[in-house]
C-alpha cells in the first residue's frame, strides 16, 4: 500500500509581512512600536537618529535640516539587554511577548522596522544581527560587531532610499502623546547625526494621593473579573524642548517643504510603506532650486523653544480574579494568560491647562501647540481630535469623552481599536471598559469636590466655569470607530454607585442632584432650594442622566419643608400664595387630597406684615379688591384678615376656593373701628380725615350693598358724630341727622358738610341715606330771603334747582331779588351780571361771579334771565344817529369775542344790508354804509362801491361777513348794463378783474357771450379823425400775434385784440382765443366757401394751406358740423386742362380747380385710370393728409368707379402654368394677408378658401381682352368721356357667386399684372406698394422668405387655425378688432323684461356686459391661477406713476402666444413717445394730458375736462393711482383707444370724441371700462394673446360691481340710487 504524499505549506513571508502591516493605519508607526518594545524592556531613555550620508560638513557647519538628506535611521533605549529568548524571538512572526505583564501580544510589532528598511540590525548585549530577505523568506544572519559592548539596543534602519527627515514638530507631538502611559520611559531625544533636534522629558510625581472608594460605589464589574483595589491620583509633567532650528509642522498654518526627488522621500508618507508597490520614480520631482527657495519661506521654531504640559493621572489598580474559561479563551486568543492585576489609568487636564493649551495653540503663529493636534496629547472639549483608548500607545479607538485612558485592553491585530466582537476578548474589554466607566466616575466626584471646596473664594462666574469644564470634560459623545465603547463607559459611570449622590452645579454651588430643582418661575421667588441654572440647559441635555440622576422639578414636599424651615419676608409670602392660588385657584372646589394639603400649607405658612406676625393657620377673612382699591395701608384691620398686601397679585375670585377664606364685610370693618380701642388717627368721632376716609370707601362701596347691610351700616354709624361739618367756616363733628348740605345753607348759618367730603358725587348719597338734609322749609327759606340782602342768587338757584316746583314757582313769581338803590325786580327784569351788560347800564341780578356755563346759571336764564342782548338788539344801537357812545359801545361788543360765535351762527349779513352800522369811507368822506354797499377791498371803488377805513379792525371783517369785492352776479350786471366804451377803460377794468379773480368756469361762459370788448369799426373809406367803436363777445375775438401780421390772410377773416398781458388773460379766460382753430376757419368757410377762396385771393395753393389745417382738426368737431362740411362746396378738386404749346416748345398740361361738394370729387387711387380719365373728373390734392380727409368726408375713390369687363379666349385645358400659379397662391397668399388688418379687405375677402376649387382657381387662355369703364355721375365730358377703354392686362379676374376665377394669358402672364388683379380682388382700394409686395411674395421661393425674416410656420399654422375657427363660427384669433362699444336698444338687451328690485336689476347689468363681451366662457375663469398675475398688477398701478418707471409695454414682440398682429386700435408704435408733449397746464386732477408735437391746435377743453373725469373715476373703480393715467390728444386717428408704455397708460381722446361725446355717459363709462382693463393686463404681457385674454377677462369681470356703482352707470339702466 502506497503512502500519501504530503507537501508542505509554503508561507511568502515579504507578502505575510507586508499586508500586516498595511493595516496599521497612522503615521510614524515604527516609532511608535519600538518605543512600547523599549518601554517593556525597563528602558527610561529613548534615542532616535538620523544619519546623513556625510554627517556634519567638513567645514563644522551644521547641515540645512531642511534640505539635509538621510540614508538610516538609529533607534536606541537603555532598557534590558537582549537575551537568548529575545534573539529567538526575532526569528519568528507572530510569536508575541509571553510575559503577561508586557503589552506585546501578537509577535507582529517589531516586523514594522521593514516598512522603512530590507535590512534591519539590531545591536544588543554585544551581539549585532541583520535581518533580510532572502527571495520572499526572512534570514537572520548574527554579524560582526566591531565595537565595545554598551547599555544600549540600538535597531539600524538603513532607508529603501534617501529621504528628508520626518518633521520634527509633528514626530514630537506624536512621541509627546506615545510617552503618556508607558512605565518607563522618561526621556526621548531626537538627532541629526551628533545635532540634538528636540528633547522630551516625562516626571510623574512619586509622591501620589489615594483617593477613598466610598463604600457605594461598585468595585467590581459585572462579570466578576475585575475588582478595583484602589486608586490614586498621579500628577505628571512633560516638557518639550527644540534645541535647534527645526523645519516643523503644527495644526493650524500648513508650512511649506521641498519636494524631494527620486529617492529622498520620507518612507513613512510613501505609498508603499504598507504595500510591496514600487515607488513612482517620476512622482514629485522638484529641482534643487526650488528646494531651497521653498526651504526658505517655511517657517521654524527659534532654538531654544519650549512648552510643557501638566495632567492629572488617575490610576487604578485592578486585580484580576478571571473564570478558568476566560483565561483559556484568552491565552487561545494571545498565547499568554491574562495578568493577575495590572494598572488602568486615565488622563485629566485641568481648567487652567486646557485654557493654556488653548492659548499657546492661538499664540504659537504658525505652530500651535506641540500638546494639540490630530495626535496630540491634550484634546479639545467637545471638538475635534478627542481623547483615545491607549494599550500601551494610542489606538484610533476614542473615549467619547475629553480624557485618554489606558488599560491592558486588547487590541485587533493592528491595533487600532479594541477587539469587541471576538468571544472571550470581547468579554475581557467589556469588562475593562466597566472600569474605565469607574475610573472616569471616581475622577469626576474629585473634580466636582474640588470645584465645592473653592466655590466660596471664587467669583461666581469663575466658579461655574470651572464646574462646566468638570461636567464637560464627562460628556459622553458617540466613539469612534466603536460607538459601543463609549455606551460601555458611560453606562458603568452611571451605575458604578449605588446611591443617588450624584454632584451637579446649581445657582449656590455644587450639589447633589437629588438636591437641585430644576427653575420654575412661580417658586423662585420664595423658595431657598438650589436651582439649576437655565442658561445651562445644555450641558444638562448633553449629559443625559439617567432617571435615578436627574435633577427633578419642586415637590410640595419642598414647600412644606421650606415653610417649616424659617419665616418668609411679605414678598416671598405673597409670592407663595400666588403660586398655591395660580395652581388650585382656579380648578373649582378642592378635593380631599388637595384640602389636605392646603391645611398643610397653611399650617406651616409664617411671616411679618405691616409690622406684627402673620400666622395663616389663624387667617378667615381677605379683603377683595373692591374695598383694597379704596382703603389706606394704615387702615385698622382685624387679625382674622390677610394684610392685602400678602394677596395683592391675586384675584378675589379664586381665593375662597384656594384657601377657604371669606371675604371680608364692610359691616365686619366698621363694628371692627367702632369697637376696638382706637389710636387718635383712627378716631372716627375725632379725626375729620379718618371719617372722611370712612366716608369716601362706604361711597365707594355704597352701589354694591343691599339694604340690609345699608340698614346695618345707618344703625352702626346713627349716633355716632363721624359727620365733618363747618358753621360759618368753624369745624364742627355732628351726628348724620344734624348735619346738612351747602344747598341748604343759601343764608350761612347752617352746620353744613365740608365741601372736600363731597367732591365725589356718590358720598353725597351716602349722607343722605344716613340723614343729612338738603333743605329747610319753605316759610322759612321765603322770610331769610326777603329780610335780608346779602346772599347769593347763585346760591338761591343751587337751592330751587332741587326744590319741589311748587316752591320753585312760588319763589320766581315774586319781585326778590335786590338791585341797586335798594329795589327789588322780577327775574324777567334783569341781565347777567357780565361787564357787557353793566357797561350798556342794564339791570343786572345779584351775584358775585357770573358763569353762563353752571346749572345754576342756566336755571335762572330759563327762568327769565337775559344773559346779554341778541344781535338783534345790539344792531339797531350801533345803527343809532342820537347816542354816539351807545353807538360806539354797541358796535365795540359787536366785534368783541363774546359775540364771535354768535355773529358767525346767527347774523345774516341781507337781514341786516340796510342797516348803517359799518363806519366806512363813500366818495372820500367817512360815514356809516349799510352792510351790502361795503367791501374790504377800496379798489373796487372804480365801480362806485363803497369800503373800509383804513384804521378798521381787520379781524371783524370776517366775523361782520363783509366782502372783499362784489358777488360775480353784481359785476355780471355792472358788465352787461355798462360796458367799457373805449380800450382804455377796457383794458383798465379787464386787467383789475383778471388780477382779482371773480369769476368761476360757469360765469366765465356767460360773460364769454357778454359784448364787452370794444373794437374799432372799419367803415369804407376810412376815417382817420374819429374812430368809433362796437362792443363784440369775447367768442368773436382773438389776441394779436407776431404770427398774424396786418397784411394776414387772417387778418382779413377775423377780430384780432390786444389790451395788454393780464387783460388778455382774462379775456382768454372768458373765450377769446389766441389764434383761430379749425373750427373758427371752418365756420367762415361754410358761410361762404367762395367768399373765403376770394378773400385768400384766389389762390388755391392759400386755401390749401387752411383745408390742412381742418384736415388736421376736423375729428374733433361736432358731428353736425360734419354733415354740414359734406355737403358744402368746400373741397378743392382738380381737372386735367387743355394741352398747350409753350415757349420752350414742349406741350404743357394745365390743372383746372375748382370748390365741390363731397360727391362731386374722387380721390386718385389708381394713377393708371387718372391719366385716361383726368380729364373729365376733378380729382382730390395729391396729398396723403388731404387725400386722408377727403376719404373720411366719404369722398369716393376712383377706383371704385372704375368697372373691369374681362374676356377670356378658349380656356387652355391642363395648362400647367395655371396649375403652377394655384399652388403657388395657395401657399403664399396667406404669408400677404397676414400683414393687413380687417378694414383694408372687401366683404369676405379676408378668409377667402384659397384651396377650394369652388371659391377659386386659375385658368389661362391664348387671349385676354381687358376693357374698363368710368362709372360716376359726376363726370364731365372730357376726351375720354365715359367710353369703355381697352387695357392691356395679362391677367385680370372675374367674380360671380362666391366664385373668383384668376383668368392669365399665356404663355406667360406678367407677375406685376397678376398681383394687381388680385389686390383689386382683395381690396376696396390699395397702393402700389400693396401691389409689389404682393408680386415680391409670389415670385419668391418659401425657404428664401424664411431667410429673408418672415415666420412662414407660424403664419400658415395661424391662417389654418382662423380657417377652422370661421367653419365652426369663431371669431379668429387676428380677425378684426373690437369696435367701439355700443349700449344696444333696450329691446336688443337680454332679459328685457321689466325689473323691479335692486338685485334683479344688477343681474340685468351684468347679463348686459356679458353680451357687450361676446364671450360665453367668461365665467369659466379659473381664478385662483391668476390671482398672483392679478395682485402683481394691481400693486405695480397703485404706486405713484412717473417718467422713470421701467417694466413692459404692449410693443408687438416675437415670442407671444397666440398672437394678434397689427391690432390697430391699442398700438404703441403709433404714437411714439417723442411724438408727444405734456400740456401743462391742461391737467385734469392727476391725469396729465398730452398732445401730438407740432399740433396747431390746442386741445378741446369740454371734451378734456369730461374725459378726464371718466378717466379719472375708472381709475378709483380699479383702485390704481391716477398718476398712472394719461390723457393723449392725436388727431389723426381715431381708431387708436389707448396704449401702455412703462406701465403708464394712455387714453386717446380722439376716440373718445368720434365715439363717445354725444353718446350718454354711462356707455362712455362702460366702453372705457374695458379699455382700460385691457390696458392694465398689458402690465403683466406685453402680447395679444391667450394669456392676456385670459388677464383681461379677470380684470373685467372682478371689478363689474364697483362699475355699477357709478350713478352715469346706474342712469344708463335706470337703476335705482343707492
Amino acid at each position: 500500500m502506497c503512502e500519501p504524499e504530503v507537501t508542505a505549506v509554503e508561507v511568502n513571508q515579504r507578502d505575510l509581512v507586508d499586508k500586516v502591516l498595511a493595516r496599521y493605519p497612522e503615521e510614524f508607526t515604527v516609532f511608535r512600536e519600538l518605543l512600547q518594545n523599549a518601554d517593556d524592556a525597563g528602558a527610561e531613555n529613548f534615542v532616535i537618529v538620523f544619519e546623513s550620508p556625510h554627517g556634519r560638513a567638513s567645514n563644522g557647519m551644521k547641515p540645512d535640516i531642511n534640505s539635509a538628506k538621510v540614508f538610516k535611521w538609529l533607534v536606541k533605549n537603555d532598557g534590558a539587554q537582549f537575551q537568548d529568548t529575545d534573539w529567538k524571538r526575532l526569528t519568528k512572526i507572530a510569536e508575541g511577548n509571553p510575559d503577561e505583564r508586557k503589552i506585546g501580544a501578537f509577535g507582529v510589532g517589531f516586523f514594522s522596522v521593514f516598512s522603512v528598511t530590507d535590512k534591519p540590525i539590531v545591536k544588543s548585549n554585544g551581539k549585532m544581527v541583520s535581518i533580510y530577505y532572502g527571495g520572499d523568506q526572512l534570514f537572520v544572519r548574527k554579524e560582526q560587531l566591531n565595537c565595545d559592548r554598551d547599555k544600549w539596543t540600538v535597531i539600524e534602519m538603513e532607508l529603501k532610499q534617501e529621504s528628508t527627515i520626518p518633521r520634527i514638530f509633528e514626530l514630537t507631538r506624536f512621541l509627546v502623546t506615545s510617552v503618556t502611559f508607558l512605565a518607563h520611559i522618561q526621556r526621548v531625544t531626537i538627532l541629526l547625526d551628533d545635532t540634538e533636534l528636540a528633547c522630551l522629558t516625562k516626571t510623574r510625581n512619586k509622591a501620589s494621593q489615594s483617593i477613598a472608594i466610598s463604600e457605594h460605589m461598585v468595585r467590581t464589574s459585572r462579570g466578576g473579573t475585575m475588582t478595583i483595589d484602589s486608586v490614586e491620583l498621579i500628577s505628571q509633567e512633560v516638557n518639550v524642548i527644540f534645541l535647534e532650528d527645526a523645519l516643523v509642522g503644527g495644526p493650524k498654518t500648513f508650512v511649506t517643504r521641498a519636494e524631494p526627488e527620486e529617492g529622498e522621500r520620507n518612507p513613512t508618507k510613501s505609498k508603499s510603506f504598507f504595500s510591496t508597490e514600487k515607488m513612482s520614480k517620476s512622482n514629485g520631482r522638484m529641482a534643487a532650486s526650488k528646494i531651497a527657495a521653498a526651504a526658505s519661506e517655511a517657517p521654524s521654531l527659534k532654538s531654544g523653544a519650549q512648552f510643557s504640559a501638566k495632567c492629572s493621572i488617575y490610576s487604578a489598580k485592578v486585580t484580576v480574579s478571571a473564570k478558568s474559561s476566560l483565561e483559556r479563551g484568552l491565552e487561545s486568543a494571545t498565547k499568554k494568560r491574562p495578568p493577575k492585576d495590572f494598572p488602568f489609568e486615565m488622563v485629566f487636564f485641568s481648567k487652567d491647562e486646557h485654557d493654556k493649551q488653548s492659548q499657546e495653540e492661538v499664540g504659537n503663529s504658525g505652530f500651535g501647540s506641540v500638546f494639540r493636534g490630530p495626535q496630540g496629547l491634550c484634546p479639545r472639549l467637545e471638538a475635534e481630535h478627542p481623547a483615545r483608548i491607549f494599550i500601551g500607545q494610542s489606538t484610533a479607538q476614542t473615549t467619547g469623552m475629553a480624557c485618554h485612558m489606558s488599560g491592558r485592553f486588547i487590541p485587533t491585530v493592528e491595533r487600532g481599536s479594541i477587539d469587541l466582537a471576538n468571544g472571550h476578548v470581547s468579554k475581557w474589554n467589556e469588562e475593562l471598559l466597566y472600569v474605565g466607566g469607574f475610573l472616569a466616575r471616581m475622577a469626576y466626584d474629585s473634580e466636582m469636590s474640588k470645584v465645592k471646596d473653592a466655590w466660596p473664594t471664587l467669583q461666581k462666574t469663575d466658579a461655574e466655569q470651572l464646574a462646566l469644564y468638570a461636567m464637560k470634560s464627562f460628556v459622553f459623545h458617540p466613539s469612534t470607530p466603536d460607538p459601543k465603547v463609549s455606551r460601555l463607559i458611560k453606562d458603568a459611570f452611571y451605575t458604578c454607585s449605588t446611591i443617588d449622590k450624584f454632584p451637579f452645579i446649581s445657582d449656590q454651588g455644587i450639589r447633589y442632584t437629588k438636591d437641585i430643582r430644576l427653575y420654575h418661575h412661580h417658586f423662585a421667588h420664595f423658595m431657598s432650594t438650589p436651582v439649576f441654572p437655565v442658561e445651562m440647559r445644555p450641558i444638562l441635555t448633553s449629559m443625559t442622566l439617567p432617571e435615578p440622576l436627574r435633577i427633578g422639578p419642586y415637590t410640595f414636599k419642598d414647600v412644606v419643608k421650606e415653610l417649616n424651615s424659617r419665616w418668609l419676608s411679605e414678598v416671598e409670602m405673597a409670592a407663595c400664595l400666588r403660586w398655591w392660588s395660580t395652581s388650585f385657584g382656579s380648578q373649582g372646589p378642592l378635593n380631599e387630597q388637595q384640602i389636605k394639603w392646603r391645611n398643610e400649607l397653611l399650617k406651616a405658612g409664617r411671616t411679618h406684615s405691616g409690622g406684627k406676625e402673620v400666622r395663616l393657620s389663624s387667617i378667615s377673612k381677605f379683603i377683595d379688591g373692591r374695598m383694597l382699591s379704596v382703603r389706606r395701608p394704615d387702615d385698622p384691620l382685624p387679625d382674622d384678615t390677610i394684610p392685602p398686601a400678602l394677596i395683592q397679585s391675586l384675584t378675589s375670585f379664586t381665593i375662597p376656593e384656594a384657601f377657604g377664606w371669606q371675604e371680608m364685610t364692610i359691616i365686619h370693618w366698621l363694628r371692627h373701628i367702632r369697637n376696638s380701642p382706637p389710636d387718635p388717627a383712627h378716631d372716627i368721632t375725632r379725626a375729620p380725615s379718618f371719617a372722611q376716609h370712612v366716608l369716601s370707601v362706604l361711597s365707594t362701596l355704597w352701589h354694591n350693598l343691599d339694604d340690609n347691610i345699608r340698614s346695618e351700616v345707618r344703625e352702626i354709624l346713627e349716633d355716632m358724630t363721624c359727620i365733618p361739618t363747618t358753621i360759618s367756616n368753624v369745624p364742627h363733628m355732628m351726628r348724620p341727622q344734624a348735619a346738612y348740605f351747602s344747598e341748604a345753607d343759601v343764608f350761612r348759618d347752617l352746620p353744613v358738610a365740608r365741601q372736600d367730603l363731597l367732591m365725589d358725587f356718590r358720598t353725597e348719597q351716602v349722607l343722605q341715606y344716613l340723614g343729612v338734609q338738603k333743605r329747610c322749609d319753605i316759610e322759612t327759606f321765603i322770610s331769610k330771603a326777603m329780610s335780608g340782602d346779602r346772599w347769593n342768587a347763585i346760591d338761591l338757584a343751587k337751592y330751587l334747582i332741587t326744590s319741589a316746583q311748587e316752591h320753585v314757582t312760588r319763589v320766581m313769581d315774586m319781585r326778590i331779588f335786590p338791585c341797586d338803590g335798594g329795589e327789588r325786580r322780577h327775574i324777567s327784569e334783569l341781565f347777567a351780571s357780565t361787564e357787557i351788560n353793566r357797561a350798556l347800564k342794564l339791570p343786572v341780578i345779584n351775584c358775585d361771579y357770573w358763569d353762563s356755563n353752571t346749572s345754576e346759571a342756566l336755571f335762572l336764564i330759563r327762568k327769565g334771565l337775559h344773559e346779554y342782548p341778541t344781535i338783534d338788539q345790539l344792531i339797531p344801537i350801533a345803527s343809532s344817529k342820537d347816542d354816539r357812545t351807545a353807538r360806539h359801545a354797541a358796535f365795540t361788543f359787536l366785534c368783541g369775542p363774546l359775540y364771535e360765535t354768535l355773529l358767525e351762527k346767527q347774523f345774516d349779513p341781507v337781514k341786516f344790508s340796510m342797516y348803517p352800522f359799518i363806519p366806512g369811507v363813500r366818495d372820500g368822506r367817512a360815514c356809516q354804509i349799510p352792510h351790502g354797499e361795503v367791501f374790504s377791498d377800496p379798489n373796487w371803488k372804480v365801480f362806485g362801491f363803497g369800503h373800509l377805513a383804513d384804521q378798521f379792525n381787520k379781524k371783524n371783517i370776517a366775523k361782520l361777513k363783509i366782502r372783499d369785492r362784489p358777488t360775480a352776479e353784481k359785476l355780471f350786471q355792472v358788465l352787461e348794463s355798462t360796458p367799457p366804451k373805449d380800450p382804455e377803460t377796457a383794458e383798465r377794468w379787464f386787467r383789475f378783474l383778471a388780477e382779482k379773480g371773480v369769476f368761476s368756469a360757469g360765469e366765465f361762459e356767460r360773460i364769454a357771450d357778454l359784448k364787452i370788448v370794444p373794437v374799432e369799426v372799419s367803415s369804407e373809406p376810412p376815417r382817420p379823425s374819429k374812430i368809433s367803436y362796437e362792443a363784440v363777445s369775447p367768442r368773436e375775438c382773438f389776441l394779436k400775434s407776431e404770427s398774424y401780421p396786418e397784411d394776414h390772410f387772417y387778418q382779413r377773416l377775423f377780430k384780432f385784440v390786444d389790451f395788454g398781458r393780464s387783460a388778455n388773460a382774462f379775456l382768454k379766460a372768458c373765450g377769446v382765443k389766441e389764434r383761430p382753430e379749425c373750427i373758427d376757419v371752418l365756420k367762415v368757410l361754410l358761410r361762404c366757401p367762395k367768399t373765403f377762396l376770394k378773400l385768400a385771393g384766389d389762390d388755391h395753393e392759400r386755401y390749401l394751406t387752411e383745408l390742412r389745417l381742418i384736415a388736421v382738426g376736423h375729428k374733433s368737431l361736432p358731428r353736425k358740423i360734419h354733415e354740414e362740411m359734406r355737403t358744402a362746396s368746400i373741397f378743392l378738386g382738380y381737372r386735367r386742362g387743355k394741352s398747350t404749346m409753350g415757349r420752350d416748345g414742349y406741350i404743357h398740361e394745365a390743372d383746372e380747380f375748382e370748390l365741390c361738394k363731397a360727391e362731386e370729387v374722387l380721390v386718385a387711387d389708381d394713377m393708371e385710370s387718372r391719366r385716361t380719365f383726368g380729364d373729365c373728373i376733378f380729382i382730390a390734392p395729391q396729398e396723403e393728409l388731404l387725400e386722408k380727409f377727403y376719404s373720411e368726408m366719404q369722398v369716393k375713390s376712383l377706383s371704385s368707379c372704375i368697372k373691369y369687363t374681362v374676356e377670356p379666349d378658349k380656356e387652355l385645358l391642363n395648362a400647367h402654368t395655371a396649375h403652377a400659379l394655384r399652388h403657388s397662391i395657395i401657399d403664399k397668399i396667406p404669408i400677404f394677408l397676414h400683414e393687413f388688418d380687417e378694414p383694408r379687405f372687401r366683404q369676405g375677402m379676408r378668409l377667402l378658401r384659397w384651396h377650394d376649387e369652388n371659391q377659386f382657381f386659375v385658368r389661362a387662355c391664348r387671349r385676354l381682352d381687358v376693357t374698363k369703364r368710368l362709372e360716376f355721375p359726376y363726370a364731365t365730358t372730357g376726351l375720354q368721356g365715359q367710353k369703355a377703354h381697352p387695357t392691356e392686362l395679362s391677367a385680370e379676374t372675374q367674380s360671380k357667386d362666391g366664385v373668383n376665377v384668376l383668368w392669365i394669358k399665356e404663355p406667360k402672364a406678367d407677375s406685376y399684372d397678376i398681383a394687381a388683379a388680385l389686390c383689386r380682388l382683395l381690396f376696396s382700394t390699395y397702393k402700389k406698394n400693396d401691389v409689389l409686395s404682393l408680386m415680391t411674395i409670389l415670385d419668391t421661393d418659401i425657404n428664401v422668405l424664411k431667410r429673408r425674416g418672415y415666420d412662414v410656420d407660424r403664419i400658415l399654422s395661424e391662417y389654418r387655425e382662423n380657417l377652422e375657427k370661421a367653419e365652426h363660427g369663431e371669431n379668429p384669433s387676428n380677425g378684426p378688432p373690437p369696435g367701439p362699444v355700443q349700449a344696444p336698444s333696450q329691446d336688443a338687451l337680454p332679459g328685457s323684461e321689466p325689473v323691479s328690485d335692486k338685485p334683479e336689476v344688477v343681474s340685468k347689468f351684468t347679463k348686459f356686459l356679458h353680451w357687450l363681451r361676446k364671450d360665453p366662457k367668461l365665467g369659466e375663469i379659473k381664478l385662483s391661477e391668476i390671482e398672483n398675475s392679478i395682485e402683481k398688477v394691481k400693486n405695480i398701478m397703485k404706486e405713484e406713476g412717473g417718467d422713470n418707471d421701467l417694466h413692459i409695454s404692449n410693443r408687438e414682440q416675437v415670442g407671444g402666444g397666440k398672437k394678434q398682429k397689427n391690432v390697430a386700435y391699442c398700438d404703441e408704435k403709433k404714437v411714439a413717445k417723442t411724438d408727444l408733449e405734456e400740456c401743462e397746464d391742461q391737467h385734469v386732477g392727476q391725469v396729465k394730458v398730452w398732445k401730438r408735437k407740432g399740433t396747431v391746435l390746442g386741445v378741446p377743453s369740454k371734451e378734456r375736462e369730461a374725459f378726464g373725469k371718466i378717466i379719472s373715476d375708472l381709475a378709483k373703480v380699479f383702485s390704481i393711482n391716477q398718476t398712472r393715467c394719461h390723457v393723449f390728444f392725436h388727431g389723426e386717428d381715431s381708431n387708436l383707444m389707448g396704449f401702455n408704455r412703462n406701465d403708464q397708460i394712455f387714453f386717446g381722446l380722439e376716440h373718445y370724441m368720434q365715439n363717445h361725446k354725444d353718446a350718454p355717459v354711462g356707455k362712455a363709462y362702460i366702453d372705457w371700462y374695458y379699455i382700460m382693463a385691457h390696458e392694465m393686463a398689458h402690465v403683466h404681457t406685453p402680447y395679444h394673446d391667450e394669456h392676456h385674454e385670459l388677464l383681461f377677462q379677470a380684470l373685467a369681470t372682478r371689478y363689474l360691481t364697483e362699475l355699477h356703482s357709478l350713478p352715469a352707470v346706474r342712469e344708463l339702466f335706470k337703476c335705482a340710487s343707492y
